[in-house]
């Protein structure tokens, strides 16, 4: 087994996966540009709407190929010999296929990358063969046709030049894109400018067993990175046809060989290749000197809308912080632009500090619909991430001019929310969505009471946020002390373990709220409730709700419980992702 490549030879069922460079992603394709199966692409931090949703850019890679007006998909039992193949290791995509045209057979070598070194670039070797002679068509385009949150501002098409610009209809950001064809075969070139769109038709009359190669440029720029796009975009692809595609290439994959010196080695292929495909799909949506976190999806596609979760704090951000901490500063960072928004979210809903929202995107502002909008675990999410950012890298201007303002900032906020329970003699939080959400989509609860995970990060959020000051040499309010020691963890004690919040009756979860709290927030526990917790709560989750932490999650508590054999069982747990 190769190890650095996914591959198939089978059209269906087919699964995309993406190119991305952290300011770029673009969704493969069965026919290996992207020409006639609506491909998505997408920028990091173009976002437009009232709900801030991440835009889909106009379609730019696709090139479709024409023999007597048919298409090689047009009919799939027309394809023979196909093999797709994504190399991790190079992060390019690699198409081979051969079509039995109405003229005849032709043999097609496409190559694929987006480039690493130029975060501004992606190209596109596209060569085929035919084994007669033909009269063959092809197409290079840039379309925004149906994207109807996009204006077009200027469009043309010159030569080997086709450009878009365009313009995001509330947040008004430009994007403009450029591509230049090269081929030595010198094709006749028909210009084509539409409402939308601006394209190239090339005509071949192509010889037998004659093998012709288009050469690709594509280029991209916003009102995000450039003055202006439109021409920093044709400058640039000026630049591309003068530098060459095999430049590009090499210093695409050179980019890529020093992330691969960073590589996590195993002995089981089968693991290996997994480990390496999860550090590609992560890596190739964050860049170094960017600000944008990274949505669910990566930049792959739009769901949930592109917007930053915990999820890039709690889950990914500790993937990268040890292995590529130039890359995870993405996450915290793009945190710190946002602390003024989180503190007027806390101060608009009448709490102290900061109140980070469920959902935000680029102005960092709370976009969630409905009740996710309590999960507010989420605050402390993001300052256990400043925090482990600056344990790793020790980088003490970050931590002073970030990290420690949002932990305190959040502390605030934890005091400000927590009620006393006079009765009781403790610190509760009420009425809030845990991680585990299946308790609103299945179990009919609009919020719980003190749900575990959240008092737990909350308590530890303060606790750190005392640290933080003491380092400083700043006051803080003593409160913050009786708060973090009082706070109520729910606990059965004949059971000996923690409950996901109060009132827990022992159904089916979607997400392992306890078990998370042994991984990643390392909450201390004694060892015989960890055990019990693990316990009890393995064979919790329901898989009809779905979620992939659980597996991660599972293997890690075994790992840290010494239950060797039963971690590598749970391991395969990941074989139906």
């Amino acid at each position: 087994m190769d190890t650095w490549k996914l591959k198939t030879d089978t059209l269906e069922p087919y699964y995309f996966s993406y190119l991305g460079n952290g300011y770029l992603g673009i969704q493969t394709s069965k026919d290996g540009t992207g020409a006639y199966f609506g491909t998505r692409s997408f920028i990091a931090g173009v976002y437009d709407g009232e709900y801030e949703r991440i835009v889909e850019i106009p379609k730019w890679s696709g090139i479709p190929f024409f023999v007597s007006d048919k298409h090689p998909f047009s009919d799939l039992n027309k394809i023979k010999n196909y093999e797709q193949i994504l190399d991790l290791k190079k992060a390019v995509l690699l198409t081979k296929y051969t079509w039995l045209s109405p003229r005849g057979s032709i043999d097609f070598d496409i190559v694929f990358f987006v480039s690493r070194a130029d975060p501004h670039v992606a190209a596109i070797s596209y060569a085929f063969t035919p084994r007669q002679n033909i009269k063959a068509g092809l197409e290079i385009f840039l379309n925004a046709s149906g994207l109807e949150n996009l204006r077009v501002v200027e469009r043309g098409a010159e030569e080997d030049t086709v450009w878009l610009e365009v313009e995001t209809s509330l947040s008004k950001i430009r994007i403009a894109e450029a591509s230049k064809v090269v081929c030595k075969s010198k094709p006749s070139v028909e210009e084509v400018i539409e409402e939308k769109s601006s394209r190239l038709k090339l005509v071949f009359e192509a010889e037998e067993n004659k093998s012709y190669c288009v050469r690709k440029y594509t280029v991209f720029y916003t009102t995000l990175d450039s003055e202006n796009p439109l021409e920093d975009a044709l400058r640039k692809i000026e630049e591309c046809e003068a530098k060459g595609y095999e430049k590009l290439f090499s210093d695409h994959c050179r980019e890529w060989e020093k992330i691969w010196g960073r590589d996590i080695e195993v002995d089981d292929p089968i693991v290996q290749r997994r480990v390496r495909a999860c550090i590609y799909h992560l890596v190739s949506s964050v860049r170094e000197g960017q600000d944008y976190s990274i949505p669910p999806m990566g930049l792959s596609n739009d769901g949930w809308g592109g917007h930053i979760f915990w999820d890039a704090d709690f889950f990914m951000f500790p993937a990268l912080i040890l292995l590529f901490p130039e890359l995870a500063k993405s996450i915290v960072a793009y945190r710190c632009r946002t602390l003024e928004a989180a503190k007027e979210h806390a101060k608009k809903h009448g709490y102290e500090g900061a109140w980070y929202g469920w959902q935000t995107a680029s102005s960092g502002k709370e976009v969630s619909r409905g009740g996710y909008s309590d999960e507010i675990h989420i605050v402390g999410d993001v300052a256990w991430a400043q925090w482990i950012y600056y344990l790793a890298t020790g980088d003490e201007e970050y931590f002073r001019k970030c990290a420690a303002p949002i932990i305190i900032e959040t502390a605030k906020f934890w005091a400000s929310r927590v009620t006393y329970n006079l009765e009781k003699g403790r610190y509760e939080i009420l009425k809030v969505v845990p991680p585990d959400e299946s308790v609103c989509e299945k179990w009919g609860k609009e919020t719980v009471d003190n749900s575990a995970f959240t008092n737990a990060i909350a308590q530890w959020n303060i606790k750190t946020a005392i640290k933080v000051c003491e380092k400083l040499g700043v006051k803080y309010p003593r409160k913050w002390t009786e708060i973090a020691e009082k706070m109520y963890i729910p606990f059965d004690k004949e059971k000996k373990i923690i409950l996901e919040y109060d009132g827990y009756n022992g159904h089916s979860i979607k997400q392992p709220d306890i078990l998370e709290m042994i991984f990643p927030l390392d909450y201390p526990m004694p060892r015989e409730v960890t055990e019990n917790n693990f316990k009890y709560y393995i064979n919790k989750p329901d898989k009809e709700l779905g979620h992939s932490f659980c597996p991660t999650i599972h293997v890690v508590a075994a790992c840290r419980l010494g239950k060797r054999k039963e971690a590598s069982e749970l391991f395969k747990e990941w074989d139906s992702f």
